[in-house]
């Protein structure tokens, strides 16, 4: 079933327009913050709790965020171009893992 996108959606894929969506610069906002927790949690399961924490940040924003999936196939660069689809609960809690393991300092600020 195919959704429209809201601000607080986070987009799955490439390129310059995913990546400067409103709801993916929020969601790294959000992965950022939580961020350290992660590095410093010693068991998978802690690692994995909070990055569902993570997504339920997400999906509690008003209107509810969602981490959406582009079925056409298409190149990204304005959002009419994709046909977009709520991706599965394992797909976002792969997304955000990845986005957790990431070793980009620049993201990662520590206060």
């Amino acid at each position: 079933m195919s959704v429209t996108p809201n601000e607080n959606d986070v987009l799955l894929g490439r390129g310059h327009f995913v990546n400067n969506y409103p709801g993916n610069l929020r969601f790294r906002r959000i992965a950022n913050e939580q961020k350290p927790h992660y590095i410093a949690a010693a068991k998978r399961k802690e690692k994995r709790s909070i990055a569902l924490g993570v997504i339920m940040e997400v999906q509690s924003s008003d209107p509810p965020g969602r981490f959406l999936i582009d079925s056409s196939g298409s190149k990204i660069s304005v959002l009419s171009d994709g046909v977009w689809e709520v991706a599965s609960q394992d797909k976002a809690l792969e997304k955000v893992l990845h986005r957790m393991r990431e070793k980009d300092g620049r993201d990662c600020l520590i206060n």
